[in-house]
C-alpha cells in the first residue's frame, strides 16, 4: 500500500468547501442583530425610507439589549432595597 501524501489536504479541502455555505449562513444569522419588536416598531413608524427604518430597529434593538442586561442583572440578599412602601393615608373618616 503506498501513502498518498495529498490525502488528508484533500479530504479537509472538500470538508471546508461543504461545510463553507453552512458557515455563511450562520454568520448571516449573527449580523442580525434585530428583534421582531424592534422590526414592529420600526414598521409602525410613518414616513421612514428604508435606511432610517433599519437605523431605528437597530437602535431599539440596542436598547433592548442593554435593558435585558440591567434586568439580569441579580443582587445578593443583603442588598436593601432603594425605596420603601408607605401606604397613603385613607380618605374615609
Amino acid at each position: 500500500m503506498s501513502h498518498r501524501p495529498f490525502d488528508a489536504g484533500r479530504r479537509a479541502l472538500s470538508q471546508a468547501m461543504l461545510a463553507w455555505p453552512l458557515a455563511a449562513l450562520a454568520a448571516a444569522d449573527e449580523k442580525k442583530e434585530t428583534s421582531p419588536r424592534a422590526g414592529c416598531l420600526a414598521a409602525t413608524e410613518p414616513g421612514l425610507s428604508a435606511e432610517e427604518r433599519s437605523r431605528l430597529e437597530k437602535s431599539i434593538a440596542e436598547a433592548e439589549k442593554s435593558a435585558g442586561a440591567i434586568r439580569d442583572f441579580k443582587l445578593p440578599a443583603d442588598v436593601a432595597p432603594s425605596l420603601r412602601f408607605q401606604a397613603m393615608k385613607s380618605k374615609r373618616r
